[in-house]
């Protein structure tokens, strides 16, 4: 019984130690979220205003490993909550998304120049066209998300919507 402890806690402590000073999710491809980590408002771009719509939190979850985001619109009519991680067979982000009417979404998350895209992969939705989602003109307080479809495979991309995210100051 006495190795069996020592041998657990001989594990347990080798294991903090090395995740201490080795964190295999604090470099590389995990600093692509850091930039959207925080709580805030979201509003829709017209051509005359910003119309609020909701907030978002998104944090970080053990150790940068995983991105979790809730969502809830200013009417509480629209939900979702996410998680992301880094898909190990292909070292990109991965997001799912439960929408509170129980469907499902599926993203990859990539870099496109200075902008960061969120391309659908799948979900309980049937599309015929392409949907993404560019994550563009990066702040520390704000960023841009444009909806975006393409329907000839990914050639070319028309914008849908232009929704404006703001951090929310405390």
């Amino acid at each position: 019984m006495k190795s069996i402890i020592s041998s657990l806690l001989i594990a347990l402590i080798t294991n903090i130690s090395f995740s201490q000073s080795n964190n295999p999710c604090s470099k590389g491809t995990f600093e692509i979220i850091k930039p959207f980590i925080g709580e805030w408002k979201e509003y829709t771009v017209t051509e005359k205003e910003e119309v609020y719509i909701g907030e978002l939190e998104s944090s970080i979850e053990l150790g940068g490993c995983v991105i979790s985001q809730k969502f809830i619109s200013k009417d509480s009519s629209f939900s979702y909550v996410s998680f992301g991680y880094i898909d190990p067979s292909s070292n990109i982000w991965q997001e799912t998304y439960v929408f509170n009417n129980g469907g499902i979404s599926k993203y990859q998350w990539q870099i496109d120049g200075t902008d960061v895209l969120q391309r659908r992969i799948g979900g309980t939705r049937k599309l015929d066209y392409m949907h993404q989602l560019r994550l563009t003109n990066i702040t520390e307080n704000q960023y841009d998300a444009i909806e975006e479809h393409s329907y000839d495979g990914g050639k070319t991309w028309k914008t849908i919507e232009l929704t404006r995210i703001k951090r929310i100051q405390k």
